[in-house]
């Protein structure tokens, strides 16, 4: 057999493989098109339901401040796999608020019920906000009931603003408090041999804690146990007023809490009842009997009007998401692209003239991220108040490091009391797997012309790079507090006092003068409004575009069934810390790895 027979046969070979490959994804390109369309048909199918009786909050999964995924979206998974619970819903804060503040003065609906046994949880702002709408509720002498099989603490903060809470007999009450917990990798690292070269500027900046200790820092330790501990005062605060009951005697020292169990003999929900944390233990059969409730719409169900066609003369205050990790790129789930936000800010100010925004709720809920991608939203925000658009900040549950960077650039900021903000600081961390790789036998080695050019995750760091990189953390340090120091009116002594990566809520963020004014959503829309000297205007709530193959492709994995032990397992919170961790390393892109970023005050619980 000759040589170019040999050639030709495996080029034959190569022809197929390619031929079989690119087949196969034009197949897969096709299945993603038809689906798509039968997606898109079954979601123009409506059932009719009825929008009025009792309205039940049955919500599943989380609450976030901006979703990515419609109702609709959901509605055609359950035709498709048929009605079942979903831990991993995402719902927007803001279509629940309206719907309840739609409800309020909807004469077709004439009571809320809470059932809440499905909803995972959210962070204490977005509770406190959601509370706010069903006390106007009530106030429009409407009565709100909640019962449950059992109750965690984002649960029942909900469930106390209900007129009368039910229990049924085997059911529980589990406030107990807060936590704030960590994974630290430093042995298993070393143990991997894995050379990991950190660059930070704070004192309390332990975001990189988890790769360089096997244990949380004293610094860290306190300044946590500082804001956590606020925070549980002020949940306790919460649910007490709601009751009208003590906070000691809702949530006993622990000591008088097991022995007020052992005199209910272990039974949970009589220690419930007795401590006035519920009102009356009830099954659900009995429950909907005493109150008549016959009819019943899901809030899911319960559909919002349309608005009437908006003109353009109106005058509108643009809503703009910052939700998630910020990085470089296009949003994502809990992911703040820069290159969308920037794109939002962008438009606005190149379209003054035809959309008649008059100013910008900046809503952000977010520990930071990347230093080049924040820069880059901060940046575009400062260009668009040049054009005389006034922007306010919103903190959500979360504004902080990066979140923190971004708000500089805005007229005014309002934080809740519970809002996570601060952690001024900034951190480098380069990893290198020399010593793994020798370990195999595998070695680097080459020329280069300075100490600066040899630069490989295959090599250690040189001293000259070292210093190198320090250096640019440094300065990006000085960078961020002469930020703030210029927004906030201070000096950058001052602002360094406060930083050093500290954390701190909203409530002492406004004695030290981090925000302007404590508040929630509807405040920072009537500052901004306030700014721009308008009335009677609308709220445009800006959506990022995304390309229709990356949504088809997210929707379709949304709607993909889950496995038993996959629901399982993404709930555990330690799962989900390590996936959050380990996902740091894919989202952090920044060129001259630097960022601005709070892990620790990421995962309460």
């Amino acid at each position: 057999m000759s040589v170019l027979t040999v050639i030709k046969a495996i080029w034959k070979g190569i022809n197929l493989i390619r031929e079989i490959f690119l087949n196969l994804i034009f197949l897969i390109i096709i299945l993603l098109i038809f689906s798509g369309i039968a997606l898109f048909k079954e979601s123009q199918k409506q059932d009719i339901i009825p929008q009025y009786g009792t309205l039940v909050i049955n919500l599943e999964g989380v609450i976030v401040d901006n979703s990515l995924y419609s109702d609709e979206l959901y509605e055609i998974q359950n035709k498709l796999y048929g009605k079942r619970v979903n831990l991993s819903r995402e719902n927007s804060l803001f279509d629940l608020v309206q719907k309840i503040s739609q409800a309020t003065s909807d004469p077709n609906i004439n009571s809320i019920v809470l059932k809440l046994d499905n909803f995972v949880g959210a962070d204490l702002s977005s509770l406190q906000y959601l509370g706010k709408y069903l006390n106007k509720f009530k106030e429009a002498n409407k009565p709100i009931y909640a019962i449950g099989s059992s109750f965690n603490q984002s649960q029942y903060y909900l469930a106390t603003y209900a007129n009368k809470i039910y229990l049924t007999p085997l059911g529980a009450v589990n406030v107990f408090g807060l936590s704030a917990n960590n994974l630290y990798y430093k042995t298993l690292l070393d143990n991997l041999k894995i050379n990991t070269h950190v660059f930070r500027v704070g004192t309390y900046k332990s975001a990189i804690e988890p790769f360089i200790r096997d244990n949380m820092s004293e610094e860290a330790r306190s300044n946590t146990s500082r804001w956590l501990n606020l925070m549980w005062n002020n949940y306790l605060n919460d649910i007490s007023a709601e009751r009208k009951k003590a906070p000691t005697q809702l949530v006993p020292p622990t000591g008088k809490m097991l022995s007020e169990l052992k005199s209910a003999n272990g039974n949970m929900a009589q220690y419930a009842l007795a401590n006035g944390l519920i009102d009356a233990i009830s099954d659900e059969f009995d429950f909907e009997l005493e109150h008549k409730i016959k009819q019943k719409v899901s809030i899911y169900d319960y559909r919002l009007k349309e608005d009437a066609e908006e003109s353009n003369k109106e005058p509108k205050i643009a809503i703009i998401f910052v939700n998630g990790t910020i990085t470089n790129g296009a949003n994502s789930s809990n992911v703040a692209g820069s290159q969308d936000i920037v794109k939002q800010l962008r438009d606005i100010r190149n379209k003054l003239q035809n959309n008649n925004i008059q100013a910008v709720v900046l809503r952000v809920n977010s520990p930071g991220g990347s230093v080049e991608a924040s820069e880059a939203i901060r940046s575009e925000l400062e260009t668009l108040r040049r054009y005389q658009i006034p922007v306010v900040v919103s903190m959500g549950g979360m504004a902080a490091s990066g979140g923190y960077w971004i708000s500089t650039a805005s007229d005014y900021i309002i934080a809740s009391p519970n809002t996570i903000t601060g952690s001024i600081g900034i951190f480098g961390i380069v990893p290198t797997f020399e010593n793994s790789l020798s370990h195999i036998g595998v070695y680097n080695d080459g020329v280069s012309t300075s100490p600066l050019a040899n630069n490989s995750l295959t090599q250690n760091l040189s001293d000259e790079m070292n210093q190198f990189i320090q250096l640019n953390i440094d300065n990006g340090y000085l960078n961020f507090i002469s930020l703030v120091a210029k927004a906030r009116n201070m000096t950058p002594e001052q602002v360094d006092h406060i930083a050093q990566g500290q954390v701190w809520l909203g409530s002492e963020g406004s004695k030290n003068g981090l925000v302007d004014k404590l508040g929630d959503f509807d405040d920072a829309v009537d500052m901004a409004a306030t700014l721009a000297n308008i009335s009677n205007y609308k709220i445009d709530w800006q959506k990022a575009e995304g390309s229709w193959f990356n949504a088809l492709y997210s929707d379709m994995l949304a709607i993909m069934p889950k496995s038993t032990a996959e629901v399982f397992f993404e709930h555990i919170p330690e799962v989900k810390q390590i996936k959050q961790q380990v996902s740091l390393w894919d989202k952090f892109q920044d060129s001259q790895n630097r960022y601005i970023y709070c892990l620790n005050c990421a995962d309460v619980r």
